[in-house]
């Protein structure tokens, strides 16, 4: 097993990425459909921390799916795993390892989502190799979602991001830019 980098994202700030108020401002389950995530699909979600997303990831890709959650810091993993007996079903598995080191079968999601965490993998070195696993694991005709906020120097890591997928084949389909937010959607030919 590769050693896990140590995150820029200290863990004891986890409430801050999982409280009511973020819950009331941000839709979900409307952003994870509209960036195309559907019944039955396994889905990779690369830096889940304390499982914002996860909950709902479960609820969307249901019992025929699988969702895989991600993360280098053993606490994150922990709140994650909390979680796990509200949920209505039985599909997510944790992973604790780099995401440059991915645990995981090639070929094998139809989503693979980077949402709020291409800043911690840029400043811990690793963009580029976990670009490169991204691609390894993710199936042909499957798509890569970013989604990132737009405070501080996050607009270059992500075109940088985009810029490996885009050489490794990879078509943007989707951009939006909010005034907090920024997300793609690539999909991979």
């Amino acid at each position: 097993m590769e050693k896990l980098p140590k995150s820029p994202f200290p863990p004891g700030l986890a409430p801050f990425l999982d409280n009511p108020i973020r819950r009331l401002l941000i839709n979900r389950e409307r952003f994870l459909r509209g960036m195309g995530v559907k019944g039955g699909q396994s889905v990779l979600e690369v830096g889940c921390g304390p499982g914002f997303f996860t909950e709902t990831l479960s609820r969307i890709v249901g019992q025929q799916g699988k969702v895989y959650a991600q993360d280098v810091e053993e606490a994150m993993i922990r709140r994650v795993k909390k979680k796990l007996p509200s949920l209505p079903f039985t599909n997510v598995t944790l992973l604790l390892c780099a995401s440059t080191a991915l645990e995981l079968p090639g070929l094998s999601f139809d989503v693979v989502l980077c949402l709020n965490v291409l800043e911690e993998i840029y400043k811990e070195g690793g963009l580029t190799g976990t670009v490169k696993e991204i691609d390894r694991v993710l199936k042909t005709g499957g798509a890569v979602v970013i989604k990132e906020h737009r405070f501080g120097n996050t607009a270059p890591i992500v075109r940088e991001a985009e810029g490996l997928f885009e050489k490794n084949g990879y078509e943007k389909v989707s951009e939006k830019r909010g005034l907090l937010s920024y997300q793609s959607r690539l999909l991979k030919r």
